[in-house]
């Protein structure tokens, strides 16, 4: 039901002639009411049908004040670690994107009953929507809670799939860009496991995390056009929170590695810099597999791996060159028992284009460099002392707009 159609039914009632309602002031009340508890009933019914069956659209919020939201979401995963200390929030993002991909791509089929256990509501195999070649562009954390007897985290994914659309005489493909919301779950009672599996394992980090609800907040179809990659590349989400202040970054450092800030203040130099500039060399022969002392998390890989393949398909091949570093600084640090991960803001100028079979530029120019800032999250399993020469996950890749 219109909520806004209800509320100019309420006007109406209310804006009567004034001898109207002085004769009838009790009828009129109780009639404005009955109206009202009639709305919210329909609303809440609504709502909870569509939650029973996994798939809720919501709008878009509105923008919030991107520093509380930090201090917020701090505030969270400072309260679940003061009861499980082995919670960690790579490998809790990590187990979430193989679910968001599993799930897609089980929707609608019978090996739906995979995942099942992983949500606490029945899924379907009878689903009109198949999904397949799932790439997630983006993950982060758009909430966290703790209640009385739960916690609760949103993860926010942006994700494009190929969308088969069944109806009774035909199938309807096209590729299709979606943002998702996922509310997990898990009793307070139980904690993570303190040896857990590797990254890339579902039973690794999920130890009793259940799925209460899967909410589509936007999806369209994607224009298949060539286009350069960091012009496909997808931008930080609105709803991440604001960058922390230098002094706060050097104090959660310090913390984990007993005063050793002189080593992080050059990361960016000593490993940032040169990984993304190794990730870029012979782009166009897929040598992004193995960048300058780091590896690509499976979503980065998956994300490199679709835009080439789509355009080896129409005949193309991507290329980057002649990348120049401007400027790199860190802007977030994250540590827990098992991970820490430094996100980076790298500015640079390259050639992007794509170029067909005998050369020719089908999109982009190979002959004037643009300008680009990219948010670069790194990952590497925790030590007690840093070690910038270690081997480090490209975990995550977006561009800034500014």
């Amino acid at each position: 039901m219109n909520v806004a159609f209800l509320s100019d039914i309420c006007a109406v009632m209310v804006q009567g002639e004034e001898s109207f309602v002085a004769q009838h002031s009790t009828a009129v009340l109780y009639a404005v009411v009955a109206v009202v508890i009639l709305a919210a009933v329909l609303i809440k019914w609504r709502t909870g049908s569509d939650e029973e069956a996994g798939h809720v659209i919501v709008s878009s919020p509105t923008q919030q004040n991107s520093a509380l939201k930090r201090i917020s979401i701090i505030t969270g995963i400072s309260n679940i670690k003061a009861e499980d200390h082995n919670f960690s929030l790579v490998g809790f993002e990590d187990f979430a994107s193989l679910l968001f991909v599993q799930y897609h791509e089980s929707l609608g089929l019978k090996t739906v009953k995979a995942v099942q256990p992983f949500f606490n509501y029945e899924l379907s195999n009878n689903s009109n929507f198949v999904f397949s070649h799932v790439v997630i562009e983006s993950v982060s954390l758009y909430d966290i809670r703790t209640e009385k007897d739960t916690i609760y985290i949103v993860l926010e994914f942006a994700a494009n799939y190929l969308s088969k659309v069944r109806p009774a005489t035909d199938i309807t493909t096209h590729r299709e860009k979606c943002i998702e919301r996922w509310l997990f779950s898990r009793n307070r009672k139980y904690t993570s496991p303190q040896q857990p599996e590797p990254l890339g394992s579902l039973s690794g980090f999920c130890n009793d995390w259940k799925v209460a609800s899967v909410n589509l907040v936007s999806s369209v179809r994607l224009d298949e056009k060539p286009k350069p990659f960091f012009d496909t590349l997808p931008p930080v989400p609105a709803t991440d929170p604001a960058p922390a202040k230098v002094k706060d970054l050097q104090t959660m450092f310090c913390n984990y590695h007993r005063g050793e800030y002189s080593g992080f203040s050059d990361f960016c130099k000593v490993t940032a810099a040169p990984c993304f500039l190794s990730l870029w060399r012979n782009f166009d022969k897929c040598g992004w597999q193995k960048p300058f002392k780091c590896v690509l998390s499976a979503n980065v890989a998956n994300m490199l791996k679709y835009h080439h393949n789509r355009l080896h398909d129409l005949g193309l091949t991507p290329k980057i060159t002649d990348m120049n570093i401007t400027e790199a600084k860190v802007m977030d640090y994250i540590a827990d028992n098992f991970f820490e991960s430094i996100t980076v803001e790298i500015e640079f100028s390259c050639l992007d284009y794509v170029a067909d079979q005998k050369g020719k530029v089908q999109a982009g120019s190979n002959t004037i460099s643009k300008n680009v800032t990219a948010q670069v999250t790194f990952a590497t399993p925790h030590r007690q002392a840093f070690d910038r020469k270690s081997e480090f996950i490209v975990y995550s890749l977006l561009t800034i707009h500014k």
